[in-house]
């Protein structure tokens, strides 16, 4: 196989997988957060968050794709990136590393998400009312 055949392979395969992560990750935690999202206040607003949710992981990994430049500092033009096989393999590991961060990135900010609702629902300011009045 060539570099440039490499390179064109790998993309796309880095790009399925962005994809292919970011579904594994909203498939793991989608009940989780469903149960968290029904605390939330309002009609709308669980609903909502449940569309979100999906776009709020997939989106993530496909910025942390896409992110990654295979042009450098001593590698400018096309012909420059494609004569070394260890240089395009670095960019595809750099790829999947921002990739990963990018949806760790996420998860974090949907764990903050949950912490707010669950601190603003109806229950949890119910229950915080009910233990003052009892003390």
């Amino acid at each position: 196989m060539t570099n440039e055949r490499y390179l064109i392979v790998s993309y796309f395969l880095c790009a399925a997988l962005s994809i292919a992560l970011g579904l594994l990750v909203v498939l793991y935690l989608r009940r989780p957060f469903a149960d968290v999202a029904n605390a939330a206040p309002g009609k709308s607003l669980p609903s909502m968050l449940k569309r979100l949710f999906p776009c709020g992981f997939v989106l993530p990994a496909l910025l942390g794709f896409v992110s990654v430049s295979y042009q450098s500092c001593d590698r400018t033009t096309y012909k420059e990136i494609v004569e070394s096989r260890g240089y395009l393999i670095e960019k595809n590991q750099e790829q999947i590393s921002s990739i990963l961060l990018y949806i760790l990135a996420a998860v974090i900010f949907w764990n903050l998400i949950a912490l707010l609702l669950l601190r603003f629902s109806r229950e949890g300011r119910d229950g915080y009312k009910t233990r003052q009045l009892n003390e």
